[in-house]
């Protein structure tokens, strides 16, 4: 009986997503020796399939939409026209630079990528099986850090044929533009697809039990957002489910639950993420799962000795730039660096027309804390930066401590509100006033100068806002 040859290093990584070569690199920095164990494309979900093929998509929908009001900006263009193909092969090119670029890192840092799939053999053991069906057992003197990511859900109630009925991995890979799209879903991925596609001329029509888009998020933010998306042709039925989908002569008919139907070309289904923890052989490595993620704790450890997650497995907050910093925590406890209090409040951002952000406490999350707030409010209309852009839907807003004036969250909704949203996001987590981001010399004309503004009239000393 031949014997599976037994490799050793420091620490395996299962996946190269976010999570995954963050933990490698950051490992490989403190001294370890680390392989990376992949069974699909270096980068995960975020490169390949979810944040930056749809903002390459988005960045090119952006360049379209403002060369459409070229005349409002003083010159002529003629009439633009979308190319579906071209914007597709652009994305490709981002794609496969970025993807190329953590490879190098990867190698460049002595981190080991292995192309194959991973069975947990022990927490300690991993089995490879190669592409071309040979075996590598490979043993972890410090840990295994489990990072292998999520993929989008799949609802038994919806008939999932990648052709009619698709998901956000299809979505991104369609050859031609829908004529007409229904979205199930009005989350971050769901109103981001709308947007793609209501830019590109499509006919979308938005299902969301919540009884309004982007449920998670302030209230205020999501209906200014809905009008603006209305504005542009999007029809939203809210606090609706989905009954039904049928696929009859190459059209999808869609019954809600409260009788109304809506044929489309294509079902587009986002309605969260599943985690990759099937066939890892993690409870039989001692390793506990909740509704399929990976318990850990704040440093990212499981129920199983030297077995770590980070990222979407771990269930966390399901976002690029969280699972990064899980990733590198996971690595660092591994490697017995001392770690520091994970106290950062987590930013959301919606890229959107316009974009939406938010960080911290909204004024009802302060509010069933027992915390009376005041909230300062800046109109992007009213700002010089945003006229000159021709920009000037949304606002920002800041929520105060009542007593103390300490900056408890914010929300940004407009032009790069997702860079906006990082000077809110800083001011909370350091415990600044509003008298401290109102005392901060912000450059004019500028966008961020809606946050200077917002802080001044939680204070209500706002100069550039009529007071009522």
């Amino acid at each position: 009986m031949i014997q599976t040859p037994v490799e050793k290093c420091d620490i395996v990584v299962l996946g190269s997503g976010t999570a995954g070569y963050s933990a490698a690199l950051s490992a490989a920095r403190l001294g370890a020796s680390v392989t990376v164990i992949e069974s699909r494309e270096t980068g995960g979900t975020c490169l390949n399939r979810g944040c930056i093929p749809t903002k390459a998509l988005i960045g090119s929908l952006e360049a379209f939409e403002k060369a459409k009001r070229a005349a409002s900006f003083g010159f002529s263009a003629g009439t633009p026209v979308p190319d579906w193909p071209a914007m597709q092969a652009r994305k490709k090119r981002i794609v496969g630079q970025l993807v190329g670029g953590v490879e190098k890192l990867l190698s460049g840092s002595g981190v080991r990528l292995v192309r194959g799939r991973a069975t947990l053999d022990g927490p300690l053991t991993v089995l490879i099986r190669g592409s071309e069906g040979g075996e590598t057992r490979l043993a972890a003197s410090r840990a295994v850090i489990v990072a292998t990511g999520s993929e989008p859900a799949r609802p038994a109630i919806f008939p999932f044929d990648g052709v009619h009925v698709i998901t956000s991995d299809e979505a991104l890979e369609l050859e031609a533009v829908p004529e007409s799209l229904l979205v199930v879903g009005a989350g971050a991925v769901g109103v981001e697809f709308s947007r793609v596609f209501a830019s590109l001329g499509s006919r979308v029509v938005m299902v969301e039990m919540a009884d309004r888009i982007l449920p998670g998020m302030d209230g205020r933010a999501g209906q200014t957002l809905a009008a603006a998306m209305g504005r542009r042709g999007v029809r939203i039925h809210a606090g609706a489910a989905v009954r039904s989908v049928a696929v009859r002569n190459g059209r999808c008919v869609t019954e809600l639950a409260d009788g109304r139907a809506e044929e489309t070309e294509q079902v587009l289904v986002c309605t969260g993420r599943t985690p990759n923890t099937a066939g890892l052989g993690l409870e039989a490595a001692g390793a506990t799962l909740e509704r399929g993620y990976l318990r850990a704790d704040e440093t990212g450890r499981t129920s199983a000795a030297g077995l770590y997650a980070a990222g979407d497995v771990a269930g966390k907050w399901l976002l690029a730039y969280t699972a990064a910093r899980e990733g590198i925590r996971a690595a660092e406890h591994a490697m017995g660096r001392p770690l520091p209090p994970d106290v950062g409040p987590v930013p959301v951002t919606v890229f959107s027309d316009p974009e939406v952000a938010s960080v911290g406490l909204t004024a009802e999350e302060a509010g069933d804390r027992g915390i009376g707030t005041k909230t300062g409010r800046f109109l992007m209309a009213a700002l010089g930066k945003a006229a000159a852009v021709g920009e000037t839907e949304g606002f920002v807003a800041l929520v105060a401590d009542a007593a103390t004036e300490r900056i408890l969250g914010g929300q940004a909704v407009g032009p790069h509100a997702s860079e906006l949203i990082a000077e809110i996001a800083l001011a909370v987590r350091l415990g600044l006033t509003a008298g401290d981001v109102a005392g901060t010399l912000h450059s004019h004309p500028t966008l961020a100068e809606a946050v200077c503004e917002a802080a001044h009239d939680v204070r209500g000393e706002c100069l550039h806002k009529l007071r009522r």
